[in-house]
């Protein structure tokens, strides 16, 4: 019996290390910095800015690829689910891209393309029914600084 304890607390004190080294491991993406991005588009009818939330090292890596661009040769725009309610860092509009579930893409079905103020007024509609938003002409503009 004092063999079968023995060998058990062995076993649990391992276990407990190897729990606390993953609890400490920040190479996940889910233990990763969160990054702002601000995406724009500005023309001569068009003119609006949003921010949105990332984790993800391969998107902040397209990202940063991005804006090592000129803004004329930048062609890839975001893509991804959206959902109801204003977030400190995109307090101007009441919805925002939910963090994890977005990425910059050359091309995305027409069914998601619009434009920040479209969301705004068909909230519903979008978040329900489309589900996703992929302005077609947004481009990342800069990291935000959000504190």
């Amino acid at each position: 019996m004092i063999f079968t304890t023995h060998r058990l607390s062995v076993i649990m004190l391992a276990l407990f290390i190897g729990f606390v080294t993953n609890c400490n491991n920040n190479s996940g993406p889910d233990n990763e910095s969160p990054h702002y991005f601000e995406f724009t588009h500005q023309g001569e009818e068009i003119n609006y800015t949003f921010v949105a939330k990332t984790s993800s090292p391969e998107v902040i890596s397209k990202v940063e690829d991005e804006l090592s661009k000129p803004m004329d040769q930048r062609n890839l725009h975001i893509h991804g689910t959206i959902a109801r309610g204003s977030k400190e860092y995109n307090s101007r509009w009441s919805w925002h891209f939910v963090p994890g579930q977005w990425d910059l893409v050359e091309v995305s079905a027409e069914v998601c393309d619009g434009r920040p103020g479209m969301v705004e007024e068909d909230l519903d509609y979008w978040v329900d029914q489309v589900g996703t938003f992929c302005p077609w002409s947004s481009v990342v503009s800069a990291e935000a600084k959000v504190e």
